[in-house]
Parts: C-alpha cells; structure tokens; sequence
C-alpha cells in the first residue's frame, strides 16, 4: 500500500517523502512473482492472496498500478529500503520493485535475510534484529538528508 500511496501521491503533483521503507511488499496482485510458485508451502506464515485480492480489487484490473505498483512508473520515488527473506512468498515482489526502482533511476537498497519468511522470526532472532538496525540506519541516514534539506530551504 505504501508504494500504490506514493504513486497516487506523485501522480497528484503532492511532494516525495524524504525515503521509503518495503518491508516484503504487496507490490503484485496477479502474485506474477516466481516465489508464489516456488514457495508455495515453503513461507510458514504466508499463502496465496489471491482470494483476498480479488475482492480487495473490487472488480479492478489486478495491474492497475495503483493497485499493483509492479506495474506503475516509480520515476520520481524517494530513496526506498526493501526487505525480504530466502522464505518468503514475496521475495519476487521485492526483488522485481528493487530492479523496477533501480532501473528507474532510483537510490535502493535491497536486504535478503536468510531463512526469513514473510514478515521474519517474530522480533527477537538475530536475523530480526539485524533488518531493524539496518532499517534504522537507513531512516537515519535520509532523514538527516532531508533535515539538511529544510534547513538550506529555510536559510
């Protein structure tokens, strides 16, 4: 949801967050995505969608990108952070937007941990642990560059 916000955002003319976070995003509704084939079975947290995202889509096209931004033009995005496991049935998503962003001239970092399955261990191993300090260091990082920003637009 967050990447379909930002496309409606930028598409609105609104103004670009000083960086993104995707956290093993929903980026695909048709779940085109090779890891929904082959992790079937393989994620213990996370199944097929796609029930879910056809009454989700209320009688939408599934690419529609505001519904699948996979689909959409991400030119324009903030620096984005995405994250995603060797077990997760969205590592596909993740790892397409991560080439989509990049592709697109966008600053992105992509962070696959092992054995994480959708959503990760549940906060305390040390995979879990490592995804956060490396999320916190990347929202430190830009949002120094974003204070930075408003103290020369300032004066």
């Amino acid at each position: 949801m967050a990447a379909a916000l930002l496309l409606c955002a930028r598409d609105a003319g609104l103004p670009m967050p000083a960086a993104l976070v995707l956290n093993t995003p929903q980026i695909d509704l048709t779940e085109s995505g090779d890891t929904f084939q082959t992790f079937n079975g393989v994620d213990n947290v996370l199944r097929s969608l796609a029930p879910t995202n056809t009454l989700y889509a209320a009688g939408a096209d599934l690419r529609d990108p505001y519904l699948s931004p996979i689909f959409g033009d991400v030119s324009g995005f903030p620096p984005t952070f995405l994250r995603s496991g060797t077990r997760d049935l969205f590592l596909s998503n993740t790892v397409r937007m991560h080439r989509k962003l990049r592709a697109a001239g966008v600053a992105a970092e992509l962070h696959v941990f092992e054995a994480m399955p959708h959503g990760g261990f549940g906060g305390d191993s040390p995979e879990d642990l490592d995804a956060a300090a490396e999320q916190r260091r990347f929202l430190t990082k830009h949002g120094r560059r974003a204070q930075r920003c408003r103290q020369v637009i300032d004066g």
